[in-house]
């Protein structure tokens, strides 16, 4: 239980962060971690010197807040609170809920979220129940069988500023915000007595109505009586005016339909019992679905992740769709962009084709290619940034906030992976929502996608081998090109020969075949085919026979091995066509399942100690995000790879996310094989790839494709 998750709505780019017991969380916008409040949950028999029972999710202030006014620390208060022992207290994460439970208390955080359709064509009736940056809660007691009336408090202390109550400012809430930025609520009828001063660590200091706008602490307390049970819903919401980007002003899409904090906290208060329905499906389709419990723990806490990460921004009328990377917070991460593409097309297509929409008119480039060493610079062709930005900060067209010219490791230039991330993302979204206006809207890009894909093989074409060998001339003379895997060791950091940009390049040609037949280019889809037969065939020779498997670089003897050979076997595999590639191709995928027979195994792509899949052999830098990914190819297209040991690792996973340090993060992409101590890649969302392991039970059925392979 030693762990953070985000609780967070669709789009609005904050969270409600909770769960570390014995330390603070609460709500944060845009932050790059946990937000740094008191969040006081717990309950009380109603008589006079009880003591408070709260939740460990809290830390006793050094001296009383009064210090600050008198210079001393004031009286201790007559009951102090008790943290209540988390060994006494169940939690149950569920793919929309978590809830904790101490004897008859419970309380309960819920993140709906459903599938939406584009919000340019929906209603504001439905905007406003997909959008609204809320999240709901539930606090609640059984006193049924106690003769007395209980106490119900839920609070927060060590805020930026004080609280203000919110019947300041309407009649119908009860509860309390900082500023116009965030704020809880709950239904007047249901409240009795609203605290501000709550004496927990301070002396009383109450003013006319009982309250006092300088306390350190604010409140709402909820009452049981004897022989009954209740609860007591709450909306817990942010709001953000204004423009708050830069490069690109934007504002947030919300505000197109919620005027204030208020309007937000009473939409949440009446939507409730809605919000619980949707909730709760979320949890029974992940219940349902044929994992076993680590798994579905995965997904969850992934999924909180990534809704926190997520930012929905309204531009010149239109929607603007953005995930940021964790704690890094760059914005549409393009090597993210294509690993959330799964979760996106079953819950929220339209996203990926804005973020698609975007690249394009802003973020794409045409560039020189170069040898490796140097040498004159050739025509290249298109490709794609890396980011988008940073931080709320748009970068120029054509740039990055990532990329940097004359390094050979990280920050370095991703112009190959850019190029296969678009094709391959708009040929999945395509072929899997069946949008094929849109895909012939983009057939002169895809031809020119090609094209490019060709160059960096070699521009002449006798000279192609179906392997990349050039690089950007962005590098400068003295860089080359890297991967998504940027912090590893030349096994997967290395973009040139590299196996596993090789693979996903094999596995792009196959979709350009896929997508040129749809559009009626037929000479162009053989010639795609052939290229993926080129491709194939220079993959298959670097096979070593006497390892039984393919080393991770086809240069200078390279000995590392590495899990993500089949990585880009997940789009065939996604759109259905895997085992006709098979048929094809039956050599390149016999040695594929033997190579991840031998590195699957202690030691290679097993960490020796903990069991954990580790992505290299030759580093203990591995990313849960891609494991997710590699367990699900290996899982349906090479299941006997899987030993004993490799099926027991998601154990061995959850249980590093669910301990210090990683829990203080809620989801931590970048971990220590052997010590599942924390690397970096904190607050994450890319680990929502993890949904594809739920295929086909939970997502929500798609329109059949139109595009057959050929």
């Amino acid at each position: 239980m030693n762990y953070h998750t985000q609780h967070a709505p669709l789009g609005a780019f904050a969270s409600f962060t909770l769960g570390l017991p014995g330390s603070r969380g609460g709500f944060g916008q845009s932050l790059c971690g946990p937000a740094d409040h008191n969040v006081y949950v717990g309950h009380r028999c109603a008589k006079p010197g009880a003591a408070w029972q709260l939740l460990p999710f809290y830390r006793r202030p050094e001296k009383a807040a009064v210090a600050a006014f008198t210079g001393e620390t004031g009286k201790v208060p007559a009951t102090p609170p008790r943290m209540i022992d988390i060994t006494a207290v169940t939690r149950d994460l569920g793919w929309a809920s978590d809830t904790w439970r101490h004897n008859d208390f419970s309380f309960r955080l819920l993140s709906p979220f459903a599938r939406t359709e584009d919000p340019a064509a929906m209603t504001d009736t439905d905007a406003r129940h997909a959008f609204a940056p809320v999240i709901c809660a539930e606090i609640s007691y059984d006193n049924t069988e106690v003769d007395s009336t209980v106490e119900l408090l839920f609070g927060l202390g060590n805020t930026e500023v004080p609280l203000r109550p919110l019947e300041d400012s309407c009649t119908d809430l009860q509860g309390f915000a900082a500023g116009r930025g965030f704020g809880f609520a709950a239904r007047p009828s249901d409240i009795e007595e609203p605290m501000q001063s709550l004496d927990l660590f301070d002396p009383p200091a109450l003013d006319h109505r009982g309250l006092h706008l300088l306390g350190s602490e604010a409140a709402l307390v909820f009452r049981v009586p004897a022989g009954e049970s209740r609860r007591f819903p709450l909306a817990l919401g942010f709001y953000q005016a204004g423009i708050v980007t830069t490069g690109i002003e934007a504002s947030y899409y919300y505000t197109k339909f919620f005027p204030d904090l208020e309007d937000v906290l009473r939409h949440g208060l009446a939507a409730h019992a809605r919000y619980v329905a949707q909730s709760e499906a979320r949890d029974a389709e992940l219940v349902g679905a044929a994992l076993n419990d680590d798994q579905r723990w995965l997904i969850a806490q992934a999924t909180h992740s990534y809704l926190g990460s997520s930012q929905l921004l309204l531009h010149e009328g239109r929607p603007l769709w953005v995930v940021n990377e964790g704690e890094y917070r760059m914005i549409n991460t393009f090597d993210l962009t294509v690993d959330h593409l799964f979760f996106e097309l079953a819950w929220h297509p339209w996203a990926v084709r804005n973020t698609l929409d975007l690249f394009v008119r802003r973020y794409r480039y045409t560039d020189s290619i170069q040898r490796p060493g140097g040498g004159a610079p050739v025509p290249g062709g298109i490709s794609f940034a890396h980011d988008m930005g940073v931080a709320n900060q748009f970068t120029l067209p054509g740039t990055s906030s990532y990329e940097c010219t004359g390094l050979h490791g990280c920050f370095s230039h991703m112009t190959m992976e850019q190029l296969l991330n678009w094709i391959c993302c708009a040929v999945t979204y395509a072929d899997k929502t069946g949008d094929i206006g849109w895909l012939r809207e983009q057939q002169a890009l895809l031809l020119d996608c090609a094209e490019s894909l060709r160059r960096r093989d070699d521009p002449d074409p006798s000279q192609r081998t179906g392997l990349i060998k050039w690089d950007s001339h962005r590098c400068g003379p003295n860089g080359s090109e890297i991967t998504t895997y940027d912090s590893l060791d030349v096994s997967l950091g290395q973009a040139r020969n590299n196996l596993y940009i090789a693979v996903k390049a094999f596995a792009t040609w196959t979709l350009l075949e896929r997508a040129f037949a749809t559009l009626g280019l037929r000479t162009d889809a053989e010639a795609a085919r052939a290229s993926a037969h080129l491709a194939a065939a220079a993959i298959a020779a670097q096979f070593e026979d006497d390892t039984g498997t393919f080393p991770a670089v086809f240069e200078a003897g390279n000995k590392s091995r590495i899990l993500p050979a089949v990585e880009g076997l997940v789009f065939p595999l996604y759109l259905g066509f895997a085992e006709e590639l098979r048929t094809r191709h039956p050599g390149l995928f016999a040695q594929l399942s033997r190579h991840l027979c031998n590195v699957l195994q202690p030691g290679v792509c097993l960490d020796a100690e903990s069991g954990a899949w580790k992505i290299s052999s030759t580093s203990t830098n591995t990313w849960f995000s891609k494991i997710a990914l590699a367990q699900h190819v290996v899982r349906r297209l090479f299941p006997n790879a899987l030993s004993e040991a490799a099926n027991q690792a998601d154990a061995v996973h959850a249980r590093m996310q669910r301990s210090t340090p990683l829990g203080r993060f809620a989801m931590v992409d970048q971990v220590h094989s052997t010590t599942g101590t924390d690397l970096g890649s904190r607050y994450y969302p890319r680990i929502v790839t993890a949904c594809l392991w739920m295929e086909p039970q939970a997502c929500p059925p798609n329109q059949e494709s139109v595009i057959r392979i050929r």
